[in-house]
């Protein structure tokens, strides 16, 4: 004869839909207001002379940036309009958010003497796999600099060489690729 236990094993509670949605549009929030009120106003500026946001959109920045700087709830859609702006924003004018995420002052000359070459990008890359000092969105101009989706530009090498002392700070050493060859 078997003996059957009466106690049944512990089952994590069930999470449900609605509470992972809450969770989800949480994260959402957290990432619009990550940015202070001055980005959300540089970035409404970015769009009217680029064109590159239509006019609801440079509203919602503005409505937006209010939000931020009042830290009132957002309404309706301006959460999503919100991420779909930064994504714009991270596509097209990274170095709007690379700016407010190193506080680099526009003026800033860089205190290395290091130049920006494709050399010293390609190795940042390599360094910062090992190491993650750098922001998701500056490694990925930096990789799309190394691998030539973007092109090494005056704007470009001046927001590389950003993150170039941004990594500087945390121990990267630069050693031209014809020293390391010898």
């Amino acid at each position: 004869m078997t003996v059957k236990s009466t106690t049944k094993a512990a089952k994590p509670p069930k999470v449900s839909k609605e509470e992972l949605a809450l969770q989800a549009q949480k994260e959402l929030i957290k990432r619009v207001k990550l940015y202070p009120p001055t980005t959300w106003k540089a970035i409404e500026s970015w769009g009217r002379e680029t064109e590159n946001l239509s006019q609801h959109l440079q509203s919602n920045c503005f409505t937006i940036s209010g939000r931020v700087r009042t830290n009132t709830n957002f309404e309706g859609l301006e959460v999503a309009n919100g991420i779909r702006i930064l994504d714009m924003v991270a596509e097209k004018a990274p170095e709007l958010l690379i700016e407010v995420e190193t506080k680099i002052d526009p003026n800033w000359k860089p205190k290395s003497n290091i130049e920006v070459t494709l050399d010293v990008v390609s190795q940042v890359v390599l360094w910062d796999k090992k190491n993650k000092k750098l922001k998701n969105i500056s490694f990925t101009f930096m990789n799309d600099l190394a691998t030539g989706k973007k092109q090494l530009t005056d704007q470009n090498k001046k927001i590389a060489s950003w993150n170039l002392e941004i990594v500087l700070k945390y121990g990267f050493e630069y050693k031209p690729t014809e020293a390391i060859a010898e």
